[in-house]
């Protein structure tokens, strides 16, 4: 009854929210999901399992019911096709009974329930984003400070042993297998390391546009040291590589005032300086083991993904490539198959064709101009599309990129505000027919 009675508060709270600013209902959101896994872990009932999407359903509705202003609709209009097809062809699968009828609905879940959320980083105008990343900031400073205290006191302290918690018990190999990797208020160590990589690209393109108080500047500053940190005690190996990427290539191929670059090395001296000298934080440090990385792309990508393409050209059914099913409907799963890879997950649910839907999407994205060197976010846009670019690329590698709470959401933000940059042709089009009626007008009364 408790689950039900909390997913409803969730509800209703998004909703309220919603109404009130999308980043308002953004920030609710996404509260719900940074607390998201400790308060599964802790309240272990079924309808648990549901509570993010309940929250992400109230600020939906709140979205419908606010209507969408003049500037937003070209944006939304220029992102309808591809949105149609991302949530079209699952819905048309759904219609064929490959799976347990509550199976497929989980699976129809998992491919479409977070697209919405790509027309709402297209949305967001650039005082928003900046109003986003405080809330941001907030929320990895409040997520670091249960780290900190999971670190000290131990992670069985805020994560009893059960069904829900079955990850995070397992992960005990830090240290030499004397520790266990840090999972803050998340469903398991990796979404902790990861979200605090993807928000690395909102708080860091905020932070050196130094506008705002200086009550801003130190909150962003603070955040980034927690959030580096973060990274670490998640003891990610492929988040920290990520993050080693995404921040070098960037500032390599970029022309980063001085000033910038030298903000960023203090944030990384400060950050280096506590990983090593801790043993916990750094379980990075096996990637130089070239043995271990070819063992796990050689498991992740091998010919498996193409027997199985042609085993299973139009899909297992929803749910039945890789999504996660809650652990009271896994009895239902029929001929369950699943590869340690994100493409062969999206393949396995929605054959090749939805493969190559996300393929060619994934593309018009990543082919989207740069911003120009007037735009303040132009930082934090060129991380992002770093940011996706090395995660599109290492999603064969790993499973649940586009399946995880909250982290799901906030990457598919990204794409709607990177891939925002092909609407300036639109808008000025758009335009056209205004200036040549002024023109015109004016031409008359002379």
């Amino acid at each position: 009854m408790e689950g039900i009675v909390l997913c409803a508060l969730a509800m209703l709270a998004c909703f309220i929210a919603g109404r009130r600013s999308i980043v308002w209902g953004i920030g609710a959101v996404m509260t719900i999901g940074y607390g998201y896994g400790i308060l599964r872990a802790n309240v272990p009932n079924p309808a648990m399992h549901f509570l993010f999407d309940a929250g992400a359903l109230g600020f939906y509705l709140a979205l419908v019911t606010r209507g969408f202003s003049p500037s937003q609709r070209p944006r939304l209009v220029a992102l309808q096709p591809w949105i149609a097809l991302l949530v079209g062809w699952p819905l048309l699968l759904f219609l064929f009974p490959v799976q347990d009828p509550m199976v497929q609905l989980v699976g129809l879940r998992g491919q479409i329930f977070f697209v919405p959320f790509i027309l709402i980083g297209a949305m967001l105008e650039p005082d928003e984003w900046y109003a986003l990343a405080k809330w941001f900031a907030v929320l990895n400073i409040a997520a670091f400070g249960f780290a900190l205290a999971e670190y000290i006191e131990g992670v069985p302290k805020f994560y009893p042993r059960n069904v829900m918690t079955t990850i995070i018990w397992a992960s005990h190999d830090v240290a030499g297998h004397t520790a266990f990797r840090i999972p803050s208020t998340f469903t398991s160590a990796a979404p902790y390391s990861s979200m605090m990589v993807a928000t690395v690209t909102l708080l860091l393109g905020a932070q050196v546009q130094r506008r705002g108080s200086n009550l801003d500047y130190w909150l962003l500053s603070s955040a980034i040291v927690a959030t580096g940190l973060g990274v670490f005690m998640g003891a990610s190996r492929s988040q920290a590589a990520a993050l080693f990427l995404m921040l070098g290539l960037t500032f390599l191929m970029g022309h980063m005032s001085f000033k910038v670059l030298f903000r960023v090395a203090i944030v990384i001296a400060c950050v280096g300086l506590v990983v090593m000298n801790n043993e916990r934080m750094q379980r990075f440090t096996s990637l130089s083991d070239t043995d271990l990385v070819q063992e796990r792309f050689n498991y992740s990508v091998n010919t498996t993904f193409l027997d199985t393409a042609l085993k299973y050209p139009m899909g297992n059914g929803l749910g039945g490539g890789g999504t996660s099913v809650p652990y009271f409907l896994r009895d239902r799963l029929k001929n369950a198959v699943e590869l340690e890879n994100e493409y062969g997950r999206i393949m396995l649910e929605e054959g090749i064709p939805g493969l190559l839907i996300w393929v060619s999407f994934i593309v018009w994205v990543m082919l989207s101009p740069l911003p120009t060197k007037k735009n303040p976010w132009q930082l934090g846009l060129r991380l992002g599309r770093m940011y996706l670019a090395i995660s599109f690329s290492t999603m064969v590698m790993g499973s649940g990129m586009l399946n995880s709470v909250p982290n799901t959401a906030f990457i598919l933000m990204l794409v709607g505000w990177v891939s925002l940059r092909r609407l300036a042709p639109v808008a000025q089009k758009t335009m056209q027919p205004d200036r040549v009626a002024r023109t015109r007008l004016a031409g008359n009364m002379n």
